[in-house]
């Protein structure tokens, strides 16, 4: 009867043995696959705030966020960007990758020009951007593209990126004013007559911030960096290639309802509704003044708080509809 009993004893012990190395290896290999897993989705671009504050020769901390997106989505590739709106040449976003890297490309400007590097005098608006682009040579692939028109840049951006234009690294400027509210934009400059419309260096100019989220995402681009001047886009795609882990678009733009320009209450703008840009914005049978003109209107009012010397912070709401005549 002994015996019997140390031969069941020896064989429940032997059973619980082999189920408990079993299930140490189920765990095992739970954790092997999870970190396998974890390995293969890079970071990178989630961690462009650890460059925040690095500039040389940008306006605020683009250099370093734009070196590190670079590195994140896959170098520096051919070496070519096109920037527009970028004054004398000397404070600008690609600056840095020209002379420390030896990027080649082209500025833009209305007022300036400078062969050395190059930067052109030309006047620019949606309407012929596209042929300046062209003029130019500039690649449909080009690797860096920066956007800053003072005023029409959602439909600047537009007609660019519905030419079949699509930079690896797309930077856009965009109105502080509104933080992360709102999605509006100015309403666009008369065809034919831009000239005689331009920014007063008050609050109405561009396009606020989920304006051109909205737009560039109907384009197939995500946000990965902001600041309070401009935003960083990439093309979703060539991220998810990268096996990028992909930053939530509700990151963008950091928190930043500054009032920095004044002249804002009572002004009329056009609203850009997400589902009308993926819609209307990605048609090329359908012009710029079309699309302009078919971007329903709404104005806005404005209420201040805080110390204009310190911390001040503007809320926008939209005016009343005026009283019937009926």
């Amino acid at each position: 009867e002994n015996a019997r009993n140390i031969v069941v004893a020896i064989s429940c012990l032997f059973a619980f043995s082999t189920l408990f190395s079993l299930h140490n290896q189920f765990v095992a290999k739970n954790i092997l696959e999870t970190t396998t897993t974890a390995k293969k989705e890079n970071d990178c671009l989630s961690r462009i705030d650890n460059v925040r504050g690095i500039k040389l020769y940008s306006q605020n901390d683009e250099d370093g966020a734009l070196l590190q997106i670079l590195r994140c989505m896959g170098g520096h590739g051919t070496k070519e960007y096109f920037e527009f709106g970028s004054e004398s040449g000397v404070e600008v976003n690609t600056r840095i990758l020209r002379e420390l890297y030896g990027w080649k490309g082209h500025l833009l400007d209305g007022s300036h020009e400078d062969h050395t590097i190059p930067l052109h005098k030309e006047f620019f608006t949606p309407s012929n951007i596209v042929s300046l682009l062209q003029k130019y040579d500039v690649g449909t692939n080009l690797d860096v593209l920066s956007v800053d028109s003072d005023y029409d840049d959602l439909y600047i951006t537009r007609e660019i990126l519905l030419a079949g234009y699509k930079p690896r690294v797309l930077i856009t400027e965009y109105n502080i004013n509104f933080g992360s509210e709102w999605a509006v934009s100015t309403i666009a400059k008369p065809v034919g007559k831009e000239e005689k419309v331009f920014w007063q260096n008050d609050c109405y100019f561009g396009a606020s911030a989920l304006a051109m989220i909205y737009l560039t995402q109907a384009f197939g681009y995500i946000p990965v960096f902001s600041n309070h001047v401009n935003l960083i886009f990439v093309p979703l795609d060539q991220a998810l290639a990268l096996n990028m882990q992909i930053p939530s678009v509700d990151n963008f733009p950091k928190p930043y309802p500054t009032a920095l320009h004044e002249n804002c209450t009572g002004k009329t703008w056009k609203l850009i509704d997400h589902q009308a840009m993926k819609l209307k914005a990605t048609q090329p049978n359908i012009s710029h003044a079309e699309f302009a003109r078919g971007l329903p209107e709404v104005t806005l009012l404005t209420k201040e708080f805080g110390d204009p010397e310190n911390n001040w912070w503007r809320v926008f709401y939209e005016a009343e509809s005026p009283p019937s005549s009926a």
